[in-house]
């Protein structure tokens, strides 16, 4: 995909229904028996029964509301689940086919997943069955895993865009899922996606674990954001005598791409810096180390990216010192080339922290861990501000590594040349209610592939609620879904502002209907004031009278 890209993701709205079947007895019981899955290692794989004169032969055939082009099958051996089908085909005779496996009908299927489970499949038996009741453990089974299979196959899309493009934007209205689903994405491109990726909890676990270990980084823009805070800017220092001076400090997003080019080689490295800050903010304690020449000099901490160095030998006023920068540090231990001001005790500070903490030489890692930055809200910042120079580094063509590679020198560090890493992802979230959605240019919009997620009625039929609640909230969802497709203003798309499923999810009728008052309502009535629903105010509120519980 080229230029501006956007996908939507389809919902699990789609009419089909689930069958299961069992095809290994193609004579009855008593009979041949034949492999179920040689069947579905056909080229192209089929599902298939016999030829008899009764309701399941006709259902196989699709007659009279049997099984239709679409259809979910389960296949099975009596109790044993074999895998998941979709039926592709209308029925058809072989004769290759019938001499392997006696059947007679075939339905050209795809195979979407083998069963590796251990469950036993528990619906009454017969050869091929509708599944009709919800209610039943054998529906919500295929359901279940019908669904599975679903968001596995758009995560799987997701995860390659997002590694082709290195950069997305999660868009949706209100309440459809951004946050979570972009939780999921990120954790998918890390490699820290749970095996279980229905279970929400776990997902979020494994989410803010990542958070912590700093390889998912968050933050959102806002109008006031800018290049100084977000890329990097100066910071007030105070001196050991008091007074106020001026660092260079790093922002959210060249913090994570430094942390995206320290490969694992440098953990060790970096927990001892870490440990070795605490000492030197110790003032109990005199530190006091030497350059590689063999002149002492002592080293104290005070927040920020550097060491504050003082020479024996300086002439400088007392309580003067001077900096040694981290970075500079870490850069010096993976051999980087370039030339570091104060050199002398960048060295001496890293032979120190060698041989205090046992670190070994670097040695370059094959594979680097990929990291990812969150961006919530991207459009209510100015991108092209905030990015500044850097938007054109973000390319995948043009990262570190890559073939049109391209460095710049930074306004506040211009002794250093700067580029974004190959292994670094963007994720950002854009509510599609928002007006100001429209300031992001085709500049920046030509960077990111754009995902668009939809409010998905099925999320709140299988939601753990009761009965009653589950049947007034999907009511509900129905009337404003139709409220929005009678009323939408022509700009907008009645898919692209229907307010999200998470507003319509409530354990009892009680919080559905402090939702509806305080939530749904309330944000309906802003999508007049702003134009989205073509309505006056008292067709607003005769038409929010018909959504009482």
């Amino acid at each position: 995909m080229n230029g501006e890209e956007a996908i939507e993701l389809n919902d699990f709205n789609i009419k089909m229904n689930y069958w299961h079947i069992q095809m290994f007895l193609p004579e009855g019981s008593g009979g041949t028996t034949i492999n179920s899955i040689d069947m579905l290692k056909e080229t192209p794989p089929v599902i298939g029964t016999g030829e008899w004169d009764n309701f399941q032969c006709r259902n196989f055939k699709g007659i009279e509301g049997g099984v239709s082009n679409g259809d979910i099958v389960l296949v099975r051996e009596g109790q044993k689940v074999m895998a998941l089908c979709k039926v592709l085909g209308d029925n058809f005779n072989d004769s290759i086919l019938e001499s392997k496996y006696i059947n007679i009908n075939y339905r050209k299927v795809k195979v979407l997943e083998f069963y590796n489970g251990v469950e036993d499949w528990t619906q009454t038996r017969s050869t091929i069955q509708i599944l009709t009741d919800k209610t039943t453990d054998s529906w919500k089974f295929v359901d279940s895993w019908y669904k599975k299979i679903l968001n596995n196959e758009k995560m799987n899309l997701i995860n390659n865009i997002l590694k082709n493009k290195k950069q997305i934007i999660i868009q949706g209205a209100p309440g459809s899922g951004k946050t979570y689903k972009t939780a999921e994405i990120a954790l998918g491109i890390i490699d820290k996606l749970p095996t279980d990726t229905g279970n929400r909890d776990e997902i979020m676990k494994a989410y803010r674990q990542a958070v912590n270990d700093g390889q998912i980084m968050f933050t959102t823009f806002h109008q006031s954001l800018d290049y100084e805070e977000f890329i990097e800017g100066l910071r007030p220092v105070t001196t050991a005598k008091g007074e106020l001076t001026y660092e260079v400090q790093s922002g959210i997003f060249k913090e994570i791409c430094e942390k995206a080019l320290q490969n694992d080689n440098l953990k060790k490295l970096n927990e001892a810096i870490e440990l070795f800050k605490i000492e030197c903010s110790d003032g109990t304690k005199n530190i006091s180390l030497k350059t590689t020449t063999g002149v002492k000099f002592s080293i104290t901490y005070r927040e920020g990216k550097t060491f504050r160095v003082r020479s024996e030998r300086s002439q400088a006023a007392e309580g003067d010192d001077f900096p040694a920068n981290i970075d500079y540090i870490r850069k010096l231990y993976i051999g980087d080339p370039k030339p570091l001001y104060n050199l002398s005790y960048v060295k001496g500070i890293l032979a120190y922290l060698k041989e205090t903490y046992k670190i070994s030489d670097y040695k370059k890692a094959e594979n680097d861990k990929n990291y990812v930055l969150i961006i919530d809200e991207i459009n209510r910042g100015n991108i092209s501000k905030i990015f500044g120079e850097l938007i054109t580094l973000l390319e995948s063509d043009k990262r570190l590594g890559c073939q049109n590679e391209i460095k710049v020198r930074l306004t506040y560090s211009p002794e250093e040349e700067f580029g974004v890493p190959s292994n670094l992802y963007i994720i950002g979230t854009m509510n599609t209610a928002d007006r100001s959605l429209g300031y992001i240019d085709y500049a920046v919009r030509r960077r990111f592939a754009f995902i668009t997620l939809k409010s998905e009625r099925n999320i709140i039929e299988n939601y753990n609620n009761n009965e009653e609640t589950k049947i007034s909230a999907l009511s509900v969802f129905d009337k404003i879904t139709n409220l929005m497709k009678e009323n939408i203003a022509s700009d907008f798309s009645a898919d692209d502002m229907m307010v999200g499923h998470s507003y319509f999810l409530a354990k009892d009728n009680e919080e559905l209907q402090l939702k509806l008052d305080f939530e749904i309502i309330p944000l309906l009535k802003e999508y007049v004031k702003d134009g989205i629903l073509s309505l006056s105010s008292d067709e607003v509120e005769s038409k929010i009278d018909i959504l009482s519980l």
